[in-house]
């Protein structure tokens, strides 16, 4: 018996229009509709005038979505690593004649977190797939709500700066509880330096001028540390001489007599052998007090190698006092 001609006019009307979608939405993603442009210029979808747009391009549809969205991110990452540089490796940059010592610990998390808070507002709207099956995903993210959100952030920001600023010029009853707003207040700072750049970025290079800078409250922090008289106590010669330095480096004056007392203890383990590497593990504590009273007090770990075994005892004081000056501040701004 033969088979009847299957024709259009055979299905329903809503099917007809169901199927059709379907048609349309596998033309969109695939390459029989030739490439769209945005997949090179994907300012041609949606105008730089009012939106910032990106490309991204992967073997399925969830990692294109997620590179596009990346590669949105990186627009807003520029200067990062310049204004997330630690307070005492700044210090010690200063002290040292360099220009930079970046914490890469930190800058990842910064750039994190500043990618989080820009891409609140981003879309992926279009997907394209070639004809060898690789899938480009577009993002966009529209400037003029994203600039509302950055000048709300700059006002609450701005506040923050403010308040601590002044808590620690006028309101705080010691050098340590003025130093410990101020190193938030410069955090707080970095943060809103950064919000304004974002800021300029989607509002045509126009931003919110800053009642304060990054550099006034460094100075600020400096003041602070200058104004503490500390004496250091130490178990033995080198290590006080090592915590010295570190203080001048800091720019903390150190005194023969003090209530604020600074103290240093190294512990270290027997050496280890593994095959042809010597191993030193211990911890370095530093204990801050006002007379007999622990205001903080706090161990970081020490670990070194060498193929030497002779070599050993200065590498664990050379990576102590690389780090010193960071511990000492991390301890005295810690209340």
């Amino acid at each position: 018996m033969p088979r009847p001609d299957i024709t259009l006019n055979q299905f329903p009307v809503p099917l007809l229009l169901l199927l059709s979608a379907v048609f349309s939405v596998l033309s969109a993603c695939s390459s029989t509709g030739g490439k769209p442009g945005w997949v090179d210029q994907p300012e041609s979808a949606y105008p730089a005038a009012t939106h910032l747009t990106a490309v991204g391009s992967a073997d399925d549809r969830d990692t294109a979505a997620d590179r596009a969205l990346a590669n949105l991110a990186k627009i807003f990452e520029v200067a990062v690593q310049d204004s997330s540089m630690d307070f005492s490796s700044a210090q010690v940059s200063h002290a040292l004649g360099r220009q930079t010592v970046a914490n890469e610990q930190k800058i990842t998390r910064t750039v994190s977190t500043e990618a989080r808070q820009v891409l609140s507002g981003a879309q992926v709207v279009e997907y394209w797939e070639s004809e060898q099956g690789r899938i480009s995903a577009l993002a966009i993210l529209a400037k003029q709500p994203a600039a509302s959100r950055f000048q709300q952030a700059i006002a609450g920001l701005d506040r923050e700066v403010k308040n601590l600023i002044d808590y620690a010029t006028q309101k705080a009853d010691s050098p340590v509880a003025a130093l410990n707003a101020l190193k938030r207040a410069r955090l707080a700072q970095i943060k809103r330096d950064q919000a304004n750049r974002n800021l300029m970025i989607v509002a045509q290079g126009r931003g919110i001028p800053s009642p304060y800078d990054t550099a006034a409250v460094e100075t600020l922090i400096r003041n602070a540390l200058g104004s503490m008289k500390l004496q250091v106590q130490a178990e033995n010669n080198s290590l006080q001489a090592e915590i010295q330095q570190a203080l001048a480096t800091l720019g903390v004056p150190v005194v023969e007599q003090s209530n604020l007392k600074l103290s240093g203890e190294l512990d270290v383990a027997p050496v280890e052998q593994k095959q042809a590497w010597y191993w030193m593990r211990g911890s370095y504590e530093l204990v801050f007090r006002d007379g007999t009273k622990v205001l903080a007090k706090q161990r970081w770990p020490v670990k070194v190698s060498s193929t030497e075994v002779n070599l050993l005892q200065q590498r664990v004081r050379d990576e102590i006092n690389s780090k010193l000056p960071g511990y000492v501040f991390e301890l005295l701004s810690s209340q």
